[in-house]
This record gives C-alpha cells, sequence and structure tokens, in this order.
C-alpha cells in the first residue's frame, strides 16, 4: 500500500469512529422543551426591588423519546401548585402526550462581603469589601446592603473570604473607640466627645463616658463611631 492510500484509511477510520456532533431530532426537541420551561418561569415570577433570578431547568434523560408534536405545546403549573424554589412545570402536547420537567429558582439579592479573611478587631474599608449576590435562602442574620454604612466600622469575630456581613459580627462603635455624642430634643442638638464603654451596632444602646462631664450615660449607635441621647 503507497503513502496516499495509507493516509486515505488512516482518514476513514478517524472520520468513522467520531461520533457525528450533529443533534438528533430528539434532542433537538429536549432543548426546545427545556427552553420552553425557563421562559414559562421567567415569565410568571415575581422579581422584587435589587434582586436577580437564577433560573435552572433539570436536563432531560437522553434517553427518553419524545414524539414530534404536530400542534403548539401547552405549559403549566401541576394542579393548585405555585412557583416555589424547586418547581415542577407540566408540558403537554395535546391529545398526545405530556411530561414533567423540574426547574430550580434561586432569588439572589446584594450584599456586603469579605473580600478577603479578617480577624477580630479588623477595620472595614472598601479595599476589604464588595457588593455580591447571595441566595436568600442561604443568608443568616441581618445582612448589609450598603457599603458606605459600615466603612470604617470593625469586625467582632473571624470572618471568611467572601462571607456577608452581617450586624452580630462588626461593631459601628467598639469599646474603647472615641464616640461623637449627640443629645437631640427637638431642633435643639449638643454635641459632644466620649468614649465607648461596650461594643455596638446599629440601634443598639450602649454605655458611654461623656468626656466633658465624666458621667456615664446610655445612647443608641446611629452611625459608625456616632450614638445618640433624647432629651
Amino acid at each position: 500500500m503507497n503513502k496516499f492510500n495509507l493516509i486515505l484509511a488512516w482518514f476513514f477510520t478517524l472520520l468513522v469512529s467520531v461520533p457525528s456532533l450533529a443533534l438528533t431530532d430528539n434532542q433537538l426537541r429536549q432543548q426546545e422543551i427545556v427552553s420552553l420551561v425557563h421562559s414559562f418561569i421567567d415569565q410568571k415570577i415575581t422579581i422584587k426591588a435589587n434582586e436577580k433570578i437564577e433560573i435552572t431547568v433539570k436536563a432531560l434523560d437522553r434517553r427518553k423519546k419524545i414524539q414530534p408534536c404536530p400542534l403548539e405545546l401547552m405549559l403549566s403549573l401541576p394542579g393548585k401548585t405555585r412557583l416555589s424554589r424547586n418547581t415542577t412545570v407540566e408540558v403537554r402536547c395535546p391529545q398526545q402526550w405530556k411530561m414533567y420537567v423540574s426547574a430550580r429558582i434561586r432569588r439572589m439579592q446584594p450584599v456586603v462581603v469579605a473580600i478577603e479573611n479578617m480577624s477580630p478587631g479588623t477595620l472595614l474599608t472598601t479595599a476589604n469589601l464588595t457588593l455580591a449576590y447571595k441566595d436568600t435562602l442561604t443568608l443568616r442574620g441581618s445582612t448589609l446592603n450598603k457599603l458606605e454604612s459600615i466603612i470604617g466600622s470593625k469586625t467582632k469575630r473571624h470572618i471568611q473570604q467572601n462571607q456577608a456581613i452581617v450586624a452580630n459580627n462588626i461593631c459601628l462603635v467598639c469599646k474603647g473607640d472615641p464616640v461623637t455624642i449627640y443629645a437631640r430634643s427637638g431642633n435643639l442638638t449638643i454635641k459632644s466627645i466620649g468614649k465607648a464603654l461596650k461594643d455596638g451596632s446599629v440601634g443598639q444602646v450602649i454605655a458611654v463616658k461623656n468626656n466633658s462631664s465624666g458621667r456615664r450615660i446610655e445612647a443608641q449607635v446611629v452611625a459608625v463611631g456616632e450614638v445618640e441621647i433624647k432629651l
């Protein structure tokens, strides 16, 4: 056998040994159903402000044979079910066949997360924090969605990279730190300087020492390094 024939034989062997990359009619019908289910859920779901939705339709069993449908496919939620995290959609070819397709819906919302691992006492800055979308079902505690509201605060516990920051894990006012005290009565505001005697997050009432009077007072944390009392 000459060189040309050897090359030709090798090429023919390679050609018949490689499976066809073209999709079969059955695979195309499966892809169409998955796409229709995704669109059906997307049109049905209600999206809240600042929320992002991830829809994942479970791939169909490639071995399942789907007969061609002469009519338009009809999609619905079985019985009285509603859209939920794990949803089933009924796909029906009128007077021919029907099947059920599973899908998962993830609701994502932006929260403040750590860019790096942090130890207790770490100062929070724009360099070690960012906003990222997280699955709402995986979030625990009072999460935060504004970077500027906690810049300058400190961590109270170990926080792992990509972990959502929650109010209980940081102190906007930390024990021993200087604080600005605002005493308010109607339109009157008196400002003084003091020292925090306890860690505190927004809304918490903590003990503070007024540097001018030396008095110990109870004040509510309102921002990073700021507390307020009502006269």
